[in-house]
């Protein structure tokens, strides 16, 4: 299992995307972040899983039953999340 590290921009996606369901919906929040870490730690066993990312050197995988992607990079030891997207935005 790869150790997993997040830049900047994926803890403020993170932290957005879950201030944003939590005004609706509190528990839909919760449940969504938990998707997303269960999805991470998923990918940190088998990073392989994603596709080829639209910026080079990066790859996406949809968390589980949400409409976030994962966008991440790694190596032999380490699973970088880049940005934690939701579909409806505009990328790159």
């Amino acid at each position: 299992m790869l150790n997993i590290k997040y830049t900047k921009l994926a803890l403020q996606d993170l932290n957005d995307s879950y201030e944003y369901i939590f005004k609706d919906n509190p528990i839909a929040a919760r449940s969504v972040i938990a998707k997303i870490e269960l999805t991470i730690s998923k990918l940190a066993e088998f990073p392989h899983i994603g596709h080829t990312g639209r910026v080079e050197g990066t790859f996406e995988f949809v968390a589980i039953d949400t409409p976030f992607i994962v966008v991440y990079m790694f190596d032999e030891t380490m699973l970088k999340i880049v940005s934690i997207l939701h579909t409806s935005r505009r990328y790159p």
